[in-house]
C-alpha cells in the first residue's frame, strides 16, 4: 500500500493512504501523480472544496440515521464501530491548507 505526503512550509508533514489521498486530491480538482502541487492562490479554492464535500457528506449521513428503522438507529449488540468518515480522513489536510491560507504558501504532495 503506497503513502502519498503532503508538505507546507506552513505545516508538518502529513502521510496518508494514497486511496484516501487519490479522493480528496479528486475533491479538490486535482489529478494524483507522482507529485504535484497546490498553488498559494488556488489554496483557498481547495480548501472550500473540501470542506464542502465534508459538510455534503454530514448531511448525507444525517438523512441516512433519519431513514432507518428505530432499531437500526439504536445498533447493534456488539456495538459495531462507526466508519470512517471522509471529516476525519480530511482532517489533517484541511488543518494544513488552513495553515498554508494564513501563510500565502502553496502545499504539495508526493509519493
Amino acid at each position: 500500500m503506497a503513502l502519498v505526503v503532503f508538505r507546507s512550509k506552513a505545516a508538518a508533514e502529513i502521510f496518508m493512504f494514497a486511496e484516501t489521498a487519490q479522493r480528496l486530491l479528486q475533491i479538490i480538482g486535482k489529478q494524483q501523480g507522482a507529485r504535484g502541487l497546490i498553488r498559494a492562490e488556488e489554496v483557498a479554492d481547495a480548501l472550500h472544496q473540501l470542506l464542502g464535500a465534508v459538510e455534503q457528506e454530514k448531511a448525507d449521513l444525517r438523512q441516512e440515521r433519519a431513514r432507518r428503522e428505530p432499531d437500526e438507529r439504536a445498533g447493534n449488540a456488539y456495538g459495531e464501530p462507526a466508519p470512517i468518515t471522509l471529516a476525519q480522513r480530511a482532517f489533517p489536510l484541511i488543518e494544513m491548507l488552513r495553515a498554508a491560507q494564513r501563510k500565502q504558501v502553496d502545499v504539495t504532495w508526493g509519493i
